[in-house]
């Protein structure tokens, strides 16, 4: 058994678990979701050309990469798993014990591996 999204429009309507040797029996256009196409999600996008499923947005702000991975409009996180993306202010949130610590008007040294005043 493998698992199919429904495509429409290049949007991905549902997933569904089926046999191989069933899928044609279905109406519709289901593409086959492989490692190699990335995972789908309902309500995503299905790229033809590339043969790729894209991530639904995750924030307005972000913008689609060539290789079709949404980024922040201010490049990756300064460490992963510490940060967590603050869409009103436009800048990633230190996570201190929990807690968003904010960081607009700062910027990220990687020298000091910490957040500074410009």
């Amino acid at each position: 058994m493998s698992r199919y999204a429904k495509i429409k429009n290049d949007i991905v309507e549902n997933i569904i678990i089926c046999e191989d040797s069933q899928i044609g029996l279905l109406e519709g256009t289901y593409v086959k979701i492989t490692d190699l196409t990335r995972q789908a999600a309902i309500g995503g996008q299905y790229d033809k050309i590339s043969n790729k499923f894209i991530e639904l947005q995750p924030y307005p702000s972000w913008i689609l990469s060539d290789d079709l991975v949404w980024t922040s409009p201010v490049g990756n996180s300064p460490n992963d798993g510490d940060y967590e993306w603050d869409e009103e202010s436009g800048a990633w949130n230190k996570l201190t014990s929990g807690k968003l610590q904010p960081t607009e008007n700062h910027i990220w040294n990687p020298d000091l591996d910490e957040w500074i005043l410009p």
